[in-house]
């Protein structure tokens, strides 16, 4: 666990608890095994009593920013890189594809954007016309452009079909700027 996590962990415990269960929490490790159980059910209960007293008297209880505790920097990818080292490694696998698929879906939605600005930039490309004569000798057929028919299949694509309708677009591009 980091430091900015830890200092989270911390911020929420100072601010659901008292002094007096802290105390408790210090004595615990003193006490004999046998009463060490039943005193760890104790510190929790008064830590979950002081919680619903604190939530009851002040309903909008809210986490100053500078706790520890305010919304941290990032989005989702962040929480879920956090929250891994808590988890078992079955837990860890399940965040880690969650984590993957994010991130997929963020590169595909800055891909569709892209692909908009591509199309106001450049109407005639996906117009599905025809193209003049250089474009049909540099190998592209008449009618859609190489890259809309990769792209017409795409439902369930993967990212590497999307990466190669990409790299046509780039190379068409680069056909047609010399």
């Amino acid at each position: 666990m980091d430091s900015k996590q830890s200092d989270r962990v911390m911020a929420f415990d100072a601010l659901f608890t008292t002094n007096h269960i802290q105390m408790l929490k210090l004595l615990l490790s003193y006490m004999e095994p046998s009463v060490q159980g039943r005193l760890a059910v104790y510190i929790k209960f008064l830590e979950l009593q002081h919680t619903l007293q604190l939530i009851r008297e002040h309903p909008s209880v809210s986490i100053p920013p500078d706790s520890g505790l305010g919304r941290p920097e990032g989005g989702l990818v962040e929480l879920l890189d956090e929250m891994i080292p808590f988890c078992s490694s079955a837990e860890q696998e399940k965040l880690q594809n969650i984590r993957n698929f994010y991130r997929n879906w963020e590169n595909m939605q800055e891909m569709m954007q892209m692909l908009e600005m591509l199309q106001e930039i450049s109407p005639e490309l996906f117009s599905g016309g025809g193209m003049s004569g250089s474009e049909e000798s540099n190998g592209q057929s008449g009618g859609t452009p190489d890259f809309l028919n990769m792209l017409s299949g795409l439902g369930g694509a993967d990212m590497s079909q999307m990466m190669e309708a990409m790299q046509s677009m780039q190379g068409m591009f680069n056909n047609n700027n010399e």
